[in-house]
Order: structure tokens, then C-alpha cells, then sequence
């Protein structure tokens, strides 16, 4: 196997383990509507290995394209570099490969914002309860004219934002 189709079956290879993390982004977004945090503490784990994978897999393409770039003994430093070496073929199929992983990368993204927005407002929920139910039971004491305390009458959604 020449060098163009390593590089072609690691392109194919990344894409796959980037649609199981597009998945367990997907499940991500469950548990955390669920609020399960079990399942996304798992669910992440799985998720680190798999990117894991992806760095071995760019790593093994760059040597690739290294060794490329000393045996034909011209700069190769990505895939747009290898245009000039490569057939029609290899070419069109190292384009597709790269309009397939553009797209996956980009719902990948629109998954983790979504996440990120989820557990954004799951804290901002957290924290607005936090103040109602302390504030509620807090000690608000005043001092009256006659130097004595008294009680304040407390209200669960008198709350300060």
C-alpha cells in the first residue's frame, strides 16, 4: 500500500470515530436534559478515548506526509500538499474524505454548543436556587428604635439578582 492510500485509510478511519463521538455527543445531550450524571460522566469517558484515537490518527498522518515529503523531496505539510503526487483518483477521494470530516466536524461542534449551553443554564438554575433558598433562610435581623432586634418577615422570592 503506497503512501496516498495510508493516507486515504486513516482519512476513512478518523471519520468513523468521529461519528461515534458525534453520537455520544448526541447521548451527551440526553443525560444532561435528563440530568443523569452517571450516564454522562461515562458517556464523556468514552468520549476521551475516542479522541484519543483521533490523535494517533493525525499523528500517524503527519508521518506519513513526512515521510512523503522527504522521499519525494518536496515540502508536504497537509493534505492540500499532496495534490501535485497524487492521481485523479486519489485526489478526488482525499477531497470527499475532507468534505465528509468539514461536515461531521461541524454538526460535532453545533452538538458541544448545545451542550455547552445546556450545563450553562443548568448552573445559572443552580445558582438562582442557591440565593432563593438562602436568602429565605438567612438571618435577617434588623434593630428597632428601642435598640431590640426583630424579625424581618421573610418572603421565599424576595430575592436580590
Amino acid at each position: 500500500m503506497n503512501c496516498i492510500e495510508k493516507i486515504i485509510k486513516l482519512l476513512e478511519e478518523e471519520y468513523k470515530v468521529f461519528e461515534r463521538i458525534l453520537n455520544l455527543s448526541n447521548e451527551k445531550t440526553k443525560y444532561i436534559v435528563e440530568n443523569n450524571l452517571s450516564g454522562l460522566i461515562e458517556v464523556s469517558n468514552q468520549e476521551k478515548k475516542e479522541t484519543e484515537i483521533i490523535d494517533k490518527l493525525e499523528r500517524e498522518r503527519q508521518e506519513i506526509l513526512n515521510s512523503l515529503s522527504k522521499e519525494k523531496n518536496i515540502a508536504i505539510s497537509n493534505l492540500n500538499d499532496i495534490v501535485s503526487i497524487a492521481t485523479p483518483d486519489e485526489w478526488q477521494r482525499i477531497n470527499d474524505l475532507r468534505i465528509k470530516l468539514g461536515e461531521i466536524i461541524f454538526k460535532l461542534k453545533k452538538a458541544n454548543d448545545l451542550n455547552a449551553s445546556l450545563v450553562s443554564s443548568a448552573l445559572e438554575y443552580i445558582d438562582f436556587m442557591t440565593n432563593v433558598i438562602s436568602s429565605h433562610f438567612s438571618d435577617n435581623t434588623t434593630y428597632q428604635r428601642d435598640g431590640q432586634t426583630g424579625q424581618q418577615k421573610k418572603n421565599l422570592f424576595d430575592v436580590k439578582l
